[in-house]
């Protein structure tokens, strides 16, 4: 391509995107997804404190949570 268009300088975006961080889940509601009965599945949870299923998920599954 260079040999076509000759020597092109490289693109710069002058707004970079912004790394952000998903805000965490509150504390009341991470203790109340571990209290809560095993019958009930990761969407009911999820949809039950409206949060997303990965997140639920991740509470669930995440060994420092686990009760002994």
């Amino acid at each position: 391509m260079s040999r076509m268009v000759g020597h092109v300088t490289p693109f710069k975006d002058p707004n970079p995107r912004i790394n952000r961080r998903w805000p965490a889940v509150p504390t009341e509601i991470r203790d109340a997804i571990l209290k809560e009965d095993k019958s009930r599945t990761y969407p009911e949870l999820a949809k039950k404190d409206g949060i997303s299923l990965s997140c639920v998920w991740n509470i669930k599954n995440n060994k420092t949570n686990k009760q002994q």
